[in-house]
């Protein structure tokens, strides 16, 4: 990072509140004649340069016949370019364009570029499913229908404004508000919901997202410690794809990431997994090599692998933070082996390299079960040889970190240093620098004083611990880091005997 402080936390960009999307006149039904087109609303913004042309393309095409009963011609066009500018900030709502840049989202640019109207219809009700709270909208919808409620208008409202949804303003909607409707209308676009009516089409929700609601809601009513444990499974089938996991060491990770939820594990196959191969989410296998490699037997032997319904479920209702804020070319490399990442890190190709850097940053940081928040953008100054992040995690408590990864034989304390001044600033409890070579002894000395002399720890990876990382997976991270811990309590041991004067 440099001193400026090249990453930069969004307003909202971690805000976990279920914010309803504002439609305006971006609806499928507006305006009356000539409804709004995915097609042809994203190809005229797409087409215009900046956002004065992209409302007079919108209103030329949706809204020259707009507010007939304006006498003067300019009161007209200033009413018309109102309803156009209301698109665009529907569009920017719904994450398909983005005001500040004036262009397409990567979203919006997948929407437009889809082979017909009914697919783009598809993968835009997929889009509001899934980052949008549309499964969720789904379920409050299914419970108010199972329970006999009547849903209508105001009742819909008033049971999400009761579940904790919110204007962009974060406010309660208001009861005149008519935005879930025009945010259903969509879903209707693509058969999810009857052109009237709340029956939701279980059918095509599944062909969407991979999940019915009664998927979401079995995720939702598993234990703690169960939904820690599929949690912690998925995360390994995010980055690694289908595979077998050693129940031992998929156990070690819950305790580390989750010690408070995790403090018994005599009960492990009865209470956790039994019940979740019982429900579909995993299969167990009491495995030889198991066995072979001094796994033992009982609750904690074996293998476990991820079902179809839990690599498909929404990662929301296990409590992870899913991977949209990831770039997608990273995303899209997290479950390559590490072992061929780890070779791409020596590649001669500045853009190859500079990318299996990134992924092994997000794959260490998702399986530590942290969400990374921010990047610095990868650029040729570096010569792929870091990235920076910004990670945050919540078990006991909240903490963030600050991340960087090297990619050079060695690292000297002024990176330390940055780091130590940037986590200041954006005030991250955790400095983590991984790199594939070694640090000076500086850089050793220098943690041990930061972990010594204040409420800040830096966590040290060289190519060492990148070893048993890829030898033993996150589970050899995690007893790395428990050493960690052991060596600063011992440090900070000494100052047990400071006197606390009670002030007041």
């Amino acid at each position: 990072m440099d001193g400026q402080g090249s990453l930069e936390l969004m307003d909202g960009e971690n805000d976990k509140s279920l914010v309803l999307p504002i439609a305006n006149e971006f609806s499928p039904g507006a305006p009356v004649g000539n409804p709004i087109s995915l097609p042809v609303v994203l190809k005229l913004v797409k087409d215009a340069s900046g956002r004065e042309a992209q409302v007079e393309a919108i209103r030329a095409y949706y809204f020259s016949d707009a507010a007939a009963k304006q006498p003067d011609a300019k009161g007209r066009q200033t009413q018309q370019r109102q309803l156009a500018s209301n698109v665009l900030i529907g569009m920017d709502s719904f994450k398909v364009y983005n005001e500040e840049t004036e262009k397409l989202t990567i979203i919006g640019e997948e929407l437009l570029s889809a082979l017909s109207e009914a697919e783009a219809n598809r993968l835009f009700a997929k889009h509001i499913l899934m980052e949008l709270h549309g499964v969720e909208i789904l379920r409050i919808m299914r419970s108010m229908a199972s329970s006999g409620r009547t849903i209508n208008k105001t009742s819909l409202l008033e049971e999400l404004n009761r579940h904790g949804f919110v204007t962009k303003a974060g406010t309660p909607i208001s009861t005149s508000s008519k935005n879930h409707l025009l945010y259903l209308s969509w879903l209707r676009k693509a058969d999810v919901l009857p052109t009237s009516g709340y029956s939701i089409n279980e059918d095509v929700l599944k062909s969407l997202v991979g999940m019915s609601i009664d998927d979401a809601n079995k995720a939702i009513e598993l234990t703690s410690r169960q939904k820690v444990f599929a949690a912690a499974l998925r995360r390994d089938f995010d980055v690694n794809g289908m595979r077998d996991v050693f129940v031992k060491d998929l156990r070690a990770v819950c305790q580390a990431t989750h010690p408070s939820v995790f403090k018994r594990t005599d009960d492990l196959r009865r209470a956790i997994i039994n019940p979740l191969v019982s429900d579909g989410w995993l299969t167990h296998s009491e495995t030889a090599g198991g066995r072979s490699q001094g796994r033992g037997r009982g609750g904690g032997s074996g293998t476990v692998r991820a079902t179809e319904q839990l690599a498909s479920v929404d990662p929301a209702y296990l409590g992870l933070a899913n991977l949209a804020g990831i770039p997608g070319e990273v995303r899209s490399h997290l479950q390559r082996p590490i072992g061929q990442i780890m070779d791409e890190l020596k590649s001669v190709d500045t853009g190859v390299k500079g990318l299996a850097l990134e992924t092994l940053a997000v794959r260490i940081l998702y399986e530590l079960g942290l969400t990374p928040v921010a990047f610095r953008e990868r650029g040729a100054e570096n010569d792929g040889a870091e990235v920076d992040l910004i990670a945050e995690g919540v078990d006991t408590h909240f903490h963030r970190w600050m991340v960087q990864c090297k990619n050079m034989p060695k690292v000297s304390v002024s990176a330390l240093a940055k780091e130590i001044g940037m986590a200041v600033i954006y005030r991250a409890q955790v400095i983590l620098i991984i790199t594939t070579g070694v640090f000076t002894s500086t850089v050793h000395l220098h943690a041990r004083q930061l972990a010594e002399t204040s409420g800040q720890q830096a966590i040290l990876i060289d190519r060492d611990g990148l070893a048993i990382y890829l030898e033993e997976g996150v589970a050899g991270l995690f007893r790395q880091f428990e050493q960690r811990a052991r060596d600063i309590l011992e440090w900070k041991a000494p100052q047990r005997g400071v006197q606390i004067e009670e002030v007041g």
